[in-house]
């Protein structure tokens, strides 16, 4: 259809829909007061035609307008393709490009929606943007592009591995304590990339993240951050982050402190006093075992006592293997000692 023939369609259109508006608001008023059910009902059926005239016109003109050509601005991605394998980008291109371009207003109604990623290619060193997107579209007509070139530098890939750090807060109860450190896996990653971006890597951390409230086994997995603009590729995207966490509680223990090392088996000093408290907190399923434990002792070296000159000394406490105790405090820190002579 000519554009003579599409206008002369769309007026005579427009004008018989304008006659049977004309028609329907002639007979009777919108705004009547029916005297019986009948009447209101043929006002109702004529608003309803009414309106469905109105959209059925606006539709049409929508249709109409949409065939003829537009001029119109749409943001497009950009993907960088081709890169030398021996070589990477040691800086990206823009992301993202505006292109003036006319057509069918359908065609550039879709491309707003899809939006296509342009490619680029890397085996070039400057790439003539209009040029790609000329290319890439070739059902519209590009009148401009936004940069106009892209610029591609690229140096020698390097590859190399560097360790995950877990950007985690953790908060756990009261009572509750981790047992270790939390951990990832894996605890490190591949990364490839140019030498000038990949050799100042000393690290690769996690997306932040805040838990609270963390008790028992927690895991979960989290994201690493990719701050560096799709310059570097990594061969994990996510690690597992687990913490332990146990419950714990306050316990206290009088332990009796011993000399060792004297040279004779008679006992040559005494001890003031001869026993300290031990106060600590204690796993829970461990509390029965921190009490019965028979390698729970603290010692004073009879060495130590030869060199001292102050008359007090530092008692050695020993805690029991395979019990996990936490805030240990001796009572007194420190004890008095004096020779017998019996």
């Amino acid at each position: 259809m000519s554009p003579i023939d599409s206008e002369s369609g769309r007026k005579s259109l427009q004008t018989t829909l304008r006659q049977r508006l004309r028609q329907a608001l002639g007979a009777r008023p919108l705004l009547t007061r029916p005297s019986d059910r009948n009447a209101e009902t043929g006002s109702n059926r004529r608003t309803v035609e009414i309106v469905l005239a109105i959209l059925l016109s606006t539709l049409l003109w929508f249709t109409f307008t949409m065939r003829e050509t537009h001029t119109r601005t749409i943001e497009l991605p950009v993907e960088v393709v081709n890169v030398p394998e021996d070589q990477a980008l040691s800086q990206y291109p823009p992301e993202i490009v505006h292109v003036q371009a006319a057509g069918e207003g359908w065609t550039l109604l879709r491309l707003g929606l899809r939006s296509p990623v342009v490619p680029i290619d890397a085996s070039q060193s400057q790439v003539q943007v209009i040029d790609a997107v000329s290319e890439f579209l070739p059902e519209v007509q590009v009148q401009s592009v936004t940069p106009a070139v892209a610029n591609l530098f690229k140096e020698r890939r390097m590859v190399r591995v560097v360790p995950i750090r877990p950007n985690v807060t953790l908060e756990t109860p009261a009572t509750y304590d981790l047992l270790a450190p939390p951990e990832v896996f894996p605890d490190s990653v591949i990364v490839a990339g140019a030498v000038s971006v990949v050799s100042g890597l000393t690290e690769w951390p996690t997306v932040p993240q805040a838990f609270q409230a963390v008790r028992d086994t927690f895991e979960v997995r989290l994201a690493l951050v990719d701050t560096l603009g799709g310059l570097v590729e990594k061969d994990v995207e996510d690690v597992l982050f687990r913490a332990i966490s146990r419950e714990f509680t306050e316990d206290t223990r009088e332990i009796v402190v011993t000399v060792q090392g004297q040279p004779s088996t008679r006992q040559l000093v005494s001890l003031e006093p001869a026993a300290v408290e031990i106060r600590y907190r204690v796993m829970l399923s461990q509390y029965q075992a921190a009490q019965q434990a028979m390698d729970f002792f603290a010692t004073v070296s009879w060495d130590d006592i030869r060199r001292d000159t102050t008359g007090y000394v530092e008692p050695h406490l020993e805690v029991p293997d395979g019990i996990e105790l936490r805030d240990v405090e001796m009572i007194p820190q420190r004890l008095a000692y004096y020779q017998r002579i019996d």
